[in-house]
């Protein structure tokens, strides 16, 4: 990672580096392998399972393409824009349209 004056708390495990204190400590905890993970995925064939909704609920949208409608499911979903959903089938990334073309940053690599 680049050395950004901005982020002066540095994961004592890894190179990343923070701008808050606060989120390097939710970060460290992703070293622990003991740590709980309450949130597991609903699939049947994936097993997956998180410490945090909002990592659970980005999993579900960007490897199992679930849409708003199945997220509106789960009141506790966090982080998720209202909208249609839409992936680019070149790099696979996903936004949400909201009635406007906004495509991926792969359209400007020439």
């Amino acid at each position: 990672m680049s050395k950004d004056p901005k982020r002066k708390y540095q994961c004592p495990t890894c190179p990343r580096a923070f701008a808050r204190a606060y989120n390097l400590k939710t970060h460290i905890q992703t070293h622990d392998p003991n740590r709980l993970k309450p949130y597991a995925c609903h699939h049947k064939s994936c097993g997956r399972s998180f410490s945090r909704k909002h990592d659970l609920t980005r999993h579900l949208i960007s490897i199992h393409r679930s849409d708003n409608e199945d997220i509106a499911n789960n009141p506790q979903a966090v982080g998720v824009a209202a909208g249609n959903r839409q992936w680019c089938d070149r790099c696979g990334q996903s936004w949400v349209s909201n009635g406007k073309v906004k495509g991926c940053d792969c359209d400007d690599v020439k």
